[in-house]
């Protein structure tokens, strides 16, 4: 039995999916859903895309 991983956008760090989906932080970005391990994750990677 495999388990499945989404990785935040931020950081790369892996999360499990099956074992809490509440585990993971999710927002919407540019009209776009992104997934993050963290809200202090989302939020550095908003400011990452200000400066671009």
């Amino acid at each position: 039995m495999s388990s499945e991983f989404v990785r935040c956008e931020f950081c790369k760090a892996e999360i499990p999916t099956e074992s809490c989906q509440l585990a993971t932080y999710r927002t919407v970005i540019d009209g776009k859903e992104y997934v993050f391990c963290c809200a202090h994750c989302a939020q550095r990677y908003k400011q990452k895309k200000k400066r671009k």
